[in-house]
């Protein structure tokens, strides 16, 4: 095998015992920018992210706050963020109620899928402080 070939398979193999593949880049131009962070630790910890939803073509603020004892590394929260960028984009001026859950259900498929962690949608809190609406 040639050399960069093992070195491609050796980083591939370190990327999935890390927590996945290399996280994928956020859409450059997409106005559904997310931000994701630890917040506390121990029983306190959650997972807070920060972005948008369009409702009537204008941005509103989004808040995400998982209640979650896992820390996650920079890779899993930035697989995170590329996924409720995706959402975000998908449901524009969708109903507020159906692009939040969108957005819930994004991050419970995430945590399952992608990183082997359980969460119940009750531990996911998402809301959009404009419209005062929270699921």
């Amino acid at each position: 095998m040639p050399k960069i070939a093992s070195i491609t398979a050796a980083a591939g193999i370190a990327a999935a015992l890390m927590g996945g593949v290399f996280a994928p880049a956020a859409s450059a131009d997409s106005n559904h920018k997310y931000t994701c962070t630890n917040q506390g630790g121990g029983p306190n910890h959650r997972v807070t992210c920060i972005g948008n939803i369009t409702l009537s073509n204008a941005l509103n603020d989004t808040t995400i706050n998982v209640g979650d004892v896992n820390v996650l590394s920079d890779i899993q929260l930035r697989n995170l963020e590329a996924e409720l960028v995706e959402v975000a984009d998908n449901h524009v001026n969708a109903p507020v109620l159906v692009q939040l859950a969108a957005l819930q259900e994004a991050v419970v498929n995430v945590y399952r899928n992608r990183l082997g962690i359980i969460v119940l949608p009750s531990a996911i809190n998402v809301c959009s402080p404009v419209v005062r609406i929270c699921v």
